[in-house]
């Protein structure tokens, strides 16, 4: 796999657009996905190509209307799913506010862990990893 990201869109049953990308850090040898939800395939690309104290950021924000629990088995699908294709790296979630955090922690029925990751700017975020294809444990990070 050559590519550093890699995104998709899916039309909800509401009417709103998810997008889902995994971006890839060649530092530290891991994936990011990332979820965005809005009312068009527009604000989604803008929330995820702009920086963070944009306007046009919806990072935090609760965009999906009345959504349930579609986007998530999506997003968990698209997860699983994007396991089967990488090796030798890690994939990372980060959840954008507490509650989504707290959804996240589901995850670990499927072998996921949590961690807590104090970035440079001094922000500690929980994230919920998963080492794909090594034995054993790695603790590098």
């Amino acid at each position: 796999m050559n590519r550093n990201t890699m995104g998709k869109f899916f039309k909800l049953s509401n009417g709103q657009y998810m997008k889902i990308i995994f971006s890839y850090k060649n530092s530290i040898n891991a994936w990011f996905m990332t979820i965005c939800v809005a009312n068009t395939k527009r604000k989604c690309n803008d929330c995820i190509n702009k920086t963070e104290n944009s306007p046009k950021v919806l990072y935090g924000k609760t965009t999906g209307k009345k959504l349930g629990v579609e986007a998530l088995l999506i997003a968990k699908n698209e997860l699983l799913d994007f396991e089967k294709v990488v090796k030798n790296t890690e994939i990372r979630i980060i959840g954008a506010s507490d509650r989504l955090s707290n959804v996240y922690r589901y995850l670990k029925r499927y072998g996921y862990k949590e961690k807590e990751i104090t970035y440079n700017n001094g922000k500690v975020k929980k994230v919920m990893y998963k080492e794909i294809g090594w034995e054993g444990e790695r603790e590098d990070w």
